[in-house]
C-alpha cells in the first residue's frame, strides 16, 4: 500500500467563485436570447456559516455549491467548486465519522460503472484489504482517500441516459451521454476532519484547478 500526501492551497473552499456566483445567481438574461449549444449550466445553491468569537457572530463564510452525479445508476451529491485544488473528492460509505455522516456517502458496490485503481491509474481487485491512499490537505481540513475510475455527469438527465447504455469498458473521457458526462478518477474520502465539513452542507469537492495541483493529470476533472 502506497500513502501520499497532496497540499491544496484552498483559498476557495468557503468562499469560491464569489464574483462569478453572484452572476450566476443574478444573471442579466435577454429572454429572446436561446442557450449557447454545449454550454453546461449547474445551478448553485448558496450557504452562510457564522464565525463565532466571544459569543459574537463576528463574520460569514460563505459556500456556493451545485449538484453532481457519480456511479450507474446516478448517486447525487452536492459539490463546492474550488478553483484552488485539482482532485475531486466525495465522501465515500467506508466512512463512518461524524463529519462523513453527515453527508450523502458513495456507495461503491451499487455502481456498475465504478473500477478500483491504484494511485497511478493501474486496477485492482475490489477484494484488495490495503490499498494506495492520499491525503489532501486544504486550507483548513483534510481528507484521506482511495481511487476510483467513475462516470460522472453535470444533469440527472445525462445520467441517466449513460445508465442506459453503461459501457464500463470505455476509459476515454467521451461516454455515452456525450459532454454532459465523463469518466474521471474520483478519490473516495474514508476520512473527513471536522472542520470544516461539518459546518457546511455541501458533500464533496469538484476542484477545478490545473492538472500541477492534482496528483496525476488524469485525476485533474477539467483535464478530461
Amino acid at each position: 500500500m502506497a500513502s501520499f500526501t497532496v497540499s491544496a492551497t484552498c483559498v476557495c473552499v468557503f468562499a469560491i467563485l464569489t464574483s462569478i456566483a453572484n452572476a450566476l445567481v443574478r444573471p442579466q438574461i435577454d429572454s429572446d436570447t436561446k442557450p449557447t449549444s454545449g454550454l453546461i449550466t449547474v445551478p448553485l445553491d448558496k450557504q452562510y456559516v457564522p464565525v463565532i468569537r466571544n459569543n459574537r457572530t463576528v463574520m460569514y463564510k460563505t459556500a456556493y455549491f451545485g449538484n453532481i452525479f457519480v456511479g450507474t445508476p446516478a448517486q447525487s451529491f452536492t459539490v463546492v467548486f474550488d478553483t484552488g485544488s485539482g482532485h475531486f473528492i466525495i465522501p465515500s460509505s467506508k466512512c463512518e465519522s461524524e463529519p462523513c455522516a453527515l453527508h450523502r456517502r458513495y456507495e461503491r458496490n451499487t455502481s456498475s460503472s465504478a473500477i478500483d485503481i491504484d494511485h497511478d491509474g493501474n486496477e485492482v481487485p475490489g477484494d484488495v484489504d490495503e490499498r494506495d491512499q492520499v491525503s489532501v490537505a486544504f486550507g483548513t481540513g483534510e481528507i484521506v482517500g482511495e481511487f476510483s475510475r467513475e462516470t460522472v455527469c453535470f444533469t440527472h438527465a445525462a445520467a441517466a441516459l449513460d445508465s442506459e447504455g453503461d459501457d464500463t469498458s470505455n476509459t476515454s473521457s467521451s461516454v455515452s451521454a456525450g459532454a454532459d458526462c465523463t469518466r474521471v478518477r474520483v478519490v473516495f474520502a474514508t476520512e473527513m476532519t471536522d472542520e470544516p465539513f461539518s459546518a457546511f452542507e455541501f458533500d464533496g469537492v469538484l476542484g477545478l484547478g490545473l492538472e500541477a495541483l492534482a496528483l496525476d493529470p488524469e485525476f485533474s476533472f477539467m483535464g478530461q
